[in-house]
């Protein structure tokens, strides 16, 4: 039986700029993010027609319909107009409940996977479709390296490749709901637009390293910072040893610093896994090692 194995990669939002909501109940957003190489594993087969079959290490991530690639399984499937099945393993390594897009990135490596196994030869394109279906960050890694995010997160943007940045990201003990996080930015003051995902696109076409850092931004980071002092003293923790910056990863929990080297961001990950059970440090991945 021929098995398909992919790797399914975290994301990162160089920039998370949170509009007014939309007429559908999703808020418009403007993000430039950032494929990087924190990743899952998923193994995927070929299943008697109408079994979706999902097995996970982790006990906490469910394996029935609630799982992201049972979903995908089930959206392919109708879309193509084939009776098949499909049999998936998920070996997780990305920290769920944590805004890195796990879920999201484990439900566009089942499009991918199905697409070849079942050789039905859409488009990315027609992948992007369906993974606008499954959830708001699917698509983006559907196309994947650096990519600039608008709509409720349907519309991706292929950007250049980004400069190499060396990330450390640690996940404290607790976590954000991504519902809660909008609501709290609801009812904040009337905010205006920062135009951060225009700047950071201007640095990433000129290959301006320095400048994209300057230009990271995230709305939620006041709102999580002041809800939630772990989180908080999450980024502190990041720029006590070292980071250039810290920010949220999307709404959180996990937080991320930008460091100077890899060996920079190793030895801070050295450092900080005395303090946080989950810490990582990844780097980018350019768009072609996706294919």
């Amino acid at each position: 039986m021929k098995i398909l194995e992919l790797a399914s990669y975290a994301k990162i939002n160089l920039t998370l700029e949170v509009f007014d909501k939309r007429p559908d109940g999703y808020h418009e957003i403007d993000s430039i993010v950032q494929v990087i190489d924190l990743s899952d594993r998923l193994y995927i087969s070929k299943e008697e027609a109408g079994v979706i079959d999902i097995e996970v290490d982790k006990p906490q991530v469910p394996s029935g319909p609630e799982n992201s690639v049972y979903r995908a399984c089930e959206v392919f499937f109708q879309a193509v107009g084939i009776s098949g099945g499909a049999k998936c393993r998920i070996a997780k390594r990305i920290p769920t409940q944590a805004g890195l897009g796990g879920g999201s990135g484990n439900a566009a490596a089942a499009l991918i996977a199905l697409n070849k196994l079942y050789e039905t030869g859409l488009t990315e394109s027609e992948l992007v479709g369906l993974g606008a279906r499954i959830g708001s960050d699917v698509p983006l890694f559907i196309v994947g390296g650096t990519v600039r995010v608008r709509g409720r997160g349907e519309l991706v943007e292929s950007l250049p490749d980004a400069p190499q940045l060396h990330f450390v990201i640690a996940k404290p003990e607790v976590d954000v709901s991504t519902a809660w996080a909008y609501a709290e930015l609801d009812r904040q003051p009337e905010r205006r637009p920062a135009g951060t995902s225009d700047k950071a696109e201007r640095a990433i076409r000129l290959g301006d390293r320095n400048s994209l850092i300057r230009y990271l931004w995230n709305d939620f980071d006041p709102v999580v910072d002041a809800a939630i002092p772990e989180v908080r003293n999450a980024r502190c923790a990041l720029e006590e040893v070292g980071a250039e910056k810290s920010m949220l990863c999307g709404s959180g929990s996990a937080v991320f610093g930008v460091f100077e080297s890899a060996e920079s961001a190793k030895s801070a990950a050295t450092q900080l896994r005395d303090r946080y059970a989950e810490v990582f440090s990844a780097t980018n991945v350019a768009a072609e090692r996706l294919r």
